[in-house]
């Protein structure tokens, strides 16, 4: 029996916020049914070691639509490719297109609440679409002509490298913040509540550094002598999340804008409480409404803060508890995988 030849899409392995699903898929997935690759746009010497140099291509677009088409179409036909599975965040309607000119069909999972009339025409040439967070039906999906071609498949976590570990304590109380430092993760909301609260309340940070954001971030804490209560850790290798979160006693993301936030179920599935922004993504599907604030005012987010920081223990062990509840039931890796081999096996 022929396996399924799979190409995985993604633009790069340095700053797409998808690289872990993908590289969780490429090393699961059924090796007797399917023949995974990986194809990127730019940094191949950023793709892991564990897969293999014949297992790697790459597809830089050029920026010319017809050559572009022609030439994606081409190294789809020459490696013998049956899917495309695109983890693309841009709304590049080219690879579709060129899929469907090769015979190949054609899936991509939406991610991010962007939307356009290019969103529209790619989720109309594409054989099917993934979604991870349920409002996306409703909010992008409800037209007739994507009724048959969507499916939900929740996100994941790989619970076992996401874990409870045993909780170093500390004299401080420890919230962490994990994703780039820049504009939309939006960290000047939190380190402005930090004015308004206990001093032994000490703000982490972790991520890539947009720097005239961070320089806007640390002229905001000089000026309100916050030093001291704010760290910054720079870029965090996924494999070292829980050990940080041993020392951790709140995870808060506060977004502008968000699709299915990985960062608050790796949280969840540490043991670690998590308090969100509304922000147009997957948190109120994750989390209660109790752990949900408005960016329209500090206050609620002040509030949710002390509410847990003065917690009793037996509460707080709940919330915990409930949390990682969550992730076990839906949010495996091996459901997400399960999920995606069975779509697999119905486009072809």
């Amino acid at each position: 029996m022929s396996r399924t030849r799979i190409v995985y899409t993604i633009p790069n392995f340095k700053t797409a916020g998808s690289q872990h699903v993908v590289l969780s898929l490429y090393r699961r997935v059924d090796r007797f049914l399917f023949d995974p690759y990986i194809c990127v746009e730019k940094y191949p010497e950023k793709i892991p070691e564990d897969v293999p140099m014949d297992r790697r291509l790459v597809f830089e677009w050029g920026g010319n639509a017809f050559e572009d088409v022609l030439k994606f179409s081409y190294l789809l036909t020459s490696h013998k490719t049956d899917i495309v599975h695109s983890w693309d965040y841009k709304s590049n309607y080219l690879e579709p297109l060129a899929s469907y000119f090769a015979g190949v069909a054609y899936l991509f999972t939406k991610k991010n609440n962007s939307w356009s009339e290019r969103w529209k025409l790619k989720s109309f040439l594409s054989s099917h679409i993934a979604y991870d967070n349920p409002e996306m039906k409703d909010k992008f999906f409800h037209n007739n002509i994507f009724h048959n071609k969507i499916s939900f498949i929740p996100h994941s976590v790989d619970t076992d490298v996401f874990k409870p570990l045993e909780a170093i304590p500390s004299e401080n109380f420890n919230i962490a913040c994990i994703g780039n430092i820049g504009r939309n993760k939006n960290q000047l909301f939190i380190i402005k509540t930090l004015k308004y609260l206990p001093q032994n309340i000490v703000l982490h940070l972790f991520g890539t550094e947009e720097m005239s954001y961070k320089q806007e971030l640390l002229e905001y804490i000089y000026s309100n002598n916050l030093q001291g209560r704010v760290q910054f850790y720079g870029y965090i290798e996924n494999s070292g999340i829980p050990e940080v979160f041993r020392r951790i006693d709140l995870f808060v993301l506060a977004s502008i804008q968000e699709g299915q936030p990985v960062a608050i179920m790796e949280a969840m599935a540490c043991g670690v409480p998590v308090l969100c922004s509304d922000s147009g993504g997957g948190a109120r599907y994750l989390l209660s409404a109790d752990s949900i604030f408005s960016l329209n005012d500090p206050k609620p987010l002040i509030d949710k803060i002390l509410l847990i920081y003065t917690m009793e223990k037996s509460s707080k062990d709940n919330l915990i508890k409930d949390g990682i509840r969550k992730i076990l039931e839906i949010h495996t890796a091996e459901l997400e995988i399960q999920a995606y081999e069975t779509l697999y096996k119905k486009l072809v």
